[in-house]
């Protein structure tokens, strides 16, 4: 049977799972609130946030899909939330505010971008473009971590759930894609879902503990 029987099914149990998985950014937020101040947590995946779901809201209403309508309409309202709870308790509050200014900058010239282009197609395709490269970027970052990985040969420093629910998020979003034969859904959300099976991997060959910290804990015994 064809993928795009589907379509209705995949968009409600990616939506959902999506809504989910920005949800978490409550936990960090209350986090924060009882700690006081922000500390060493960066703020920038919130910003980020508010950039991706800001871009793909525009382009869902380009394209006339509630689906992408939606999450991302959601998605935006809790990203400023976070956005604005972190700012609250920034320990910094001069820099992130740059970045903050920054993505609104070059959200307010891609959306007046979008609304002064005679050519819909156009400005369909060119914010596509823009969704994509953006989403790439940003789901190539969890990367970074891998030398340090590699070189205490433990995981402890990766989110596992987190993690878990990429992989299932970005894997829907793919199917949805296929099924509505997108390929700016497609190509993001796919690469997106390799890099977090990869992650996921490595859990399966190195331990959640580090060796130094293993290594600290045995010589405690002696």
């Amino acid at each position: 049977m064809a993928l795009e029987n589907f379509r209705e099914i995949l968009s409600v149990t990616a939506t959902i799972t999506t809504i989910i998985q920005f949800l978490t950014g409550v936990i960090i937020c209350l986090g924060i609130r009882r700690k006081g101040a922000s500390g060493d947590i960066s703020g920038f995946p919130f910003i980020a946030g508010v950039l991706g779901c800001s871009l793909w809201l525009r382009y869902g209403m380009l394209m006339r899909d509630t689906a992408m309508t939606v999450v991302n309409s959601v998605g935006l309202l809790l990203q400023l939330c976070y956005v604005f709870m972190f700012y609250l308790y920034a320990t910094n509050k001069g820099p992130y505010l740059k970045q903050v200014l920054i993505v609104f900058s070059v959200i307010f010239s891609t959306m007046l971008y979008v609304a002064v282009e005679p050519v819909e197609d156009k400005a369909e395709f060119r914010l596509g473009l823009l969704c994509c490269a953006t989403t790439l970027i940003f789901c190539s970052a969890p990367l970074a971590t891998l030398g340090d990985v590699l070189r205490t040969r433990s995981t402890e420093t990766l989110p596992f759930y987190l993690i878990l629910a990429n992989v299932l998020v970005a894997a829907q979003w793919f199917l949805y894609g296929v099924a509505v034969h997108n390929l700016f859904v497609q190509v993001p959300n796919f690469i997106s879902c390799l890099i977090a099976s990869f992650q996921l991997a490595l859990f399966a060959f190195f331990p959640s503990t580090s060796t130094r910290t293993k290594l600290q804990s045995l010589n405690s015994h002696y």
